[in-house]
């Protein structure tokens, strides 16, 4: 079963340094002003590993926001009390 994976982040350079942490190649776009990385994944499994590399790209970068679309769910990320770079 494929699950379309929709990955938000405030600009199309913080969305490009999401796609380089995550296990498949990907590609950032910019839409209405903010990044956006879609693909799809095999399984949940799989679906998980992205969480996981936006997860580890969100802290690493100190980015201020990320949100994550799949199925009818969603996992957002958000930076409680930094201040924007």
């Amino acid at each position: 079963m494929s699950v379309r994976i929709t990955i938000e982040a405030a600009s199309k350079a913080e969305a490009e340094l999401i796609a380089q942490r995550l296990p498949v190649k990907a590609r950032a776009e910019s839409w209405r002003g903010f990044g956006v990385i879609r693909l799809g994944a095999k399984s949940r499994q799989e679906t998980e590993g992205f969480i996981e590399a936006v997860s580890r790209s969100f802290e690493e970068h100190k980015l201020q926001w990320a949100r994550v679309r799949y199925d009818d769910e969603e996992r957002v990320f958000k930076a409680n009390g930094r201040r924007a770079r």
